[in-house]
């Protein structure tokens, strides 16, 4: 039906940082969700969906989504929601990959 398409860019520097070249990366998904979670995981702003040769729409990742900073400065405010326990014992940024990778992401939605 739909594909969805996600460009990644990614800098590399060569001969002592004298020169920086730029490779985009196109990634396709046949799915919204497995498409929103390599986004989310890879921090990735916009992606597109292709619904035919001539159409293709942008879907913004962090509209509904909390980013990572965001999410470490709500769930330190609120932990018992987002960690259910009273304190922050653990690492944040690797719970928020964890419920990305574990496709947990009702606890990343914004209010």
């Amino acid at each position: 039906m739909y594909k969805y398409k996600v460009k990644q860019t990614e800098k590399r520097t060569y001969f002592f940082n004298w020169f920086e070249s730029e490779q985009v990366k196109v990634y396709t998904f046949d799915t919204y969700n497995k498409a929103l979670i390599f986004a989310l995981s890879e921090e990735i702003n916009t992606f597109s969906c292709i619904v035919s040769d001539k159409v293709e729409t942008t879907r913004k990742t962090y509209k509904n989504y909390l980013t990572l900073k965001q999410f470490i400065k709500v769930a330190t405010n609120n932990p018992m929601y987002y960690l259910n326990t009273q304190t922050v014992k653990c690492n944040l940024t690797n719970y928020y990959f964890y419920l990305i990778g574990s496709n947990k992401l009702t606890k990343l939605k914004k209010h």
